[in-house]
């Protein structure tokens, strides 16, 4: 990773050192159940109704949209130091078929430099003074009966904090008034649509196309730094995301269709208010746990299967990464209970390794691996000694994904370094999700290898073959000291005790 010079942690910088050293867990956990139970209500049949007002108290805690990203832009130009002025380009809105729209959803670097959600925005940041500049799409006049009516450039300004705001068609007049003869970055995304748009309107100063993955890598390196802002979004989507699974949970029966335990989690998560969900969801039951992205979702749930699901809601475009395994009777049996253990005896133990200067494949994921290692031996899933499974990537049959990954605006989240931490830092987020599954794809040609299939215990591992697979996945906090569990400290549990006991309460 590239030195980041000027990222030093003053006392206003990203999350200060109170907030990464409290530990919440316990308070907020009661405060968040607290305050569902005040509220929420039930549905004539029993089931029950969320309302957005029963998370109220946590998003009310998190600072204004334009504090936030006023701190964003200030982190990304104590990292890039080059003299003039930064371009940066929103989404526009893009067709799903004839004239319907997908539904939007803002570019993350966009969203994270200037808090904006709409579609069609621009915006220019003068790199030395922190002048920015918003510049808005104009609607013909006639769009207002069916779009209603459209907020002032002023109303624009003050709501995101912009110094100047302007028509994205003045954008020649704004560039001369305010950015005159100054050198011009942007992002690589956006460097074409900028290069085209300096000719057309003859703007002096020129692009610096050179300096754009220097710029990405300032953005990335700003990112994966949260600010308590920042936390704040992760904690209120991980709030309303909890209670999403948790209701899944209660609400499943045998029959159902995997599509019905997605709708129950969108249906919490849209009264909650968070209306997208960071990625599609994934509701699998059985053996189609062993499709590590599947996203059908259309099977049946049958009485004695585990149902694996991976899904988090996004606020202000910052997802929550849960994933949680549960049974459909409520119970887990003798081999799903030894299963699921394993899983979570190997997630516990990585957690306790996330700490700020770590480096990540030494001294988190080695270790991790040895321990994955020594459990399929307990299981019976194979043979030998644990440097035997670990010199033939054993491990990797059944867990064929990383451990972990950087989480925040996109669920795999950016850093200079990509999408996987190289030395763990305070104020990293990183999901932690360890897996076991029975894959056949990985499984038969490994029964054909000549090293690998004196290793394997392919009778045991039949057996558990129709359970799928189990993931267990948390969203980590880096501190100062230790680490906090974001995902425990929203009420989501995990041990087989209480996932039994959230089941049985539907019942």
């Amino acid at each position: 990773m590239r030195s980041c010079g000027l990222l030093t942690w003053p006392a206003r910088t990203c999350v200060n050192q109170h907030c990464l050293d409290a530990r919440p867990t316990a308070p907020f956990r009661c405060f968040l159940y607290t305050r569902f139970e005040s509220i929420r209500h039930r549905h004539p049949r029993g089931r029950v109704l969320t309302s957005a007002a029963a998370y109220q108290d946590t998003a009310d805690r998190i600072p204004s949209i334009k504090q936030q990203a006023a701190e964003h832009r200030k982190h990304v130009l104590a990292r890039f130091q080059e003299p003039g002025v930064i371009v940066v380009q929103g989404k526009k809105d893009t067709a799903r078929n004839s004239d319907v729209m997908q539904p939007f959803r803002q570019d993350s670097n966009f969203a994270y430099l200037t808090g904006i959600q709409g579609s069609g925005f621009a915006g220019a940041i003068n790199s030395e003074t922190g002048h920015f500049t918003l510049l808005a799409p104009k609607l013909d006049p006639q769009l207002v009966v069916w779009m209603g009516a459209q907020p002032s450039l002023e109303d624009l300004a003050e709501e995101y904090g912009a110094d100047a705001c302007a028509y994205i068609e003045d954008f020649d007049t704004v560039m001369a008034s305010n950015h005159n003869g100054l050198g011009i970055y942007t992002l690589p995304e956006d460097a074409q649509i900028l290069k085209e748009l300096t000719e057309k309107h003859g703007i002096s100063g020129g692009l610096h196309s050179s300096k754009s993955n220097e710029l990405a890598d300032a953005v990335s390196a700003s990112r994966a730094v949260k600010t308590d802002a920042d936390v704040a979004c992760l904690r209120h989507a991980s709030a309303v995301s909890a209670q999403a699974h948790m209701a899944m949970w209660r609400g499943c029966q045998a029959g159902m269709h995997e599509y019905e335990l997605e709708a129950e989690f969108l249906r919490v998560t849209l009264g909650g208010g968070l209306r997208h969900t960071g990625y599609p969801s994934i509701v699998a039951a059985g053996k189609n746990a062993a499709t590590l992205h599947y996203d059908q979702n259309n099977a049946l749930v049958g009485k004695d299967e585990l149902v694996l699901v991976d899904a988090g809601a996004e606020y202000r475009c910052f997802t929550a990464d849960i994933s949680r395994t549960f049974p459909v009777s409520g119970r887990f049996t003798a081999a799903q209970r030894d299963l699921y253990s394993a899983v979570l005896h190997v997630q516990e133990h990585a957690i306790s390794l996330y700490q700020k200067g770590k480096g990540w494949k030494e001294e988190v994921i080695r270790p991790s691996r040895q321990l994955y290692c020594q459990l399929l031996l307990d299981l019976g899933l194979a043979k030998g000694s644990v440097d035997a499974l670990l010199d033939n990537d054993i491990d990797k049959l059944f867990q064929p994904h990383g451990l972990g990954h950087f989480l925040g605006m996109d669920v795999h989240d950016v850093s200079p370094s990509g999408p996987v931490p190289e030395q763990l830092q305070a104020g990293h987020v990183v999901t932690c999700e360890p897996g076991l599954y029975f894959v056949d794809h990985m499984l038969q040609p490994a029964y054909e290898h000549p090293q690998k299939r004196g290793l394997l215990n392919q009778v045991v591992i039949d057996s558990f073959r129709p359970f799928g697979g189990v993931r267990i996945e948390d969203n980590i906090l880096i501190q100062w000291q230790g680490n906090h569990n974001l995902t425990e400290a929203a009420g989501m549990v995990k041990s087989i005790e209480d996932v039994e006991a959230a089941c049985k309460a539907g019942s």
